[in-house]
Formats: structure tokens, sequence, C-alpha cells
């Protein structure tokens, strides 16, 4: 039988500009699963916007030791930082880094980003 399941084709297009639209206010993004903020952070690189912070969380209680490298985006190394650079791709280059460190690390998180234009 074919047609029972819908393959995962993602967030709409109504979901991602909503989703859109709260990372670039104070509270930022809904918490998102990895591939939904991935989803997010690609959509946000067509209006040249980039993720400048980022939080995670475990909705699990069973993870392997924490990692806050993987957990925060936004308090990094001088020249990583949104502030230092104000670049949506090199900023989407941490983020996607950070989700494969958690990944790797066998950690599920859900993401928070917070949205800013390029130069602001």
């Amino acid at each position: 039988m074919t047609g029972l399941l819908a393959p995962n084709s993602g967030p709409s297009q109504n979901d991602l500009a909503a989703w859109r639209e709260d990372a670039r206010h104070g509270e930022g993004s809904p918490w998102l699963k990895a591939a939904q903020a991935d989803a997010l952070a690609r959509y946000a690189l067509k209006y040249g916007e980039g993720v400048h912070m980022m939080e995670a969380i475990a909705p699990r209680f069973r993870e392997p030791p924490r990692d806050v490298s993987w957990e925060i985006l936004g308090d990094d190394p001088e020249g990583d930082n949104w502030d230092d650079h104000q670049n949506p791709q090199q900023a989407y280059r941490l983020f996607q880094k950070k989700l494969h460190w958690a990944q790797r690390d066998g950690a599920v998180l859900h993401y928070k980003i917070w949205l800013k234009k390029a130069g602001h």
C-alpha cells in the first residue's frame, strides 16, 4: 500500500514564517527540534538573516554529560559571535557545527533561536 504515510517534508512555509517572526523578537522562536531549527536557520538566510543567539534544552531526563559548547550560541570565542562578524552564512556554519556536536554526542535537544539581519 502506498500513501498511508506522508513523507517527512519538514515544516510548512506558514510555520517557517511564524517561527521567523518570533525569532526576530524578544522571546525568540518556540522550542524546535534540531531539524526544525535547521530549517528555520536556512529559511532565514533567504532574508539575509542569521542565528545570532541560540539556547538548547534536553527534553529527556537521560542525556550524556553536558557540554555547553553545543547548547549555546552567542557566548562563543571572540570572532565567532554575531557582534564580531554579523555574517548570516558564518553564523549558520557555527549553528550547524553545534547541532552536529550534539548529535555526535548522542544528545537529543530542542532549540530556541534568535535571528538578526546582516549588519545589525
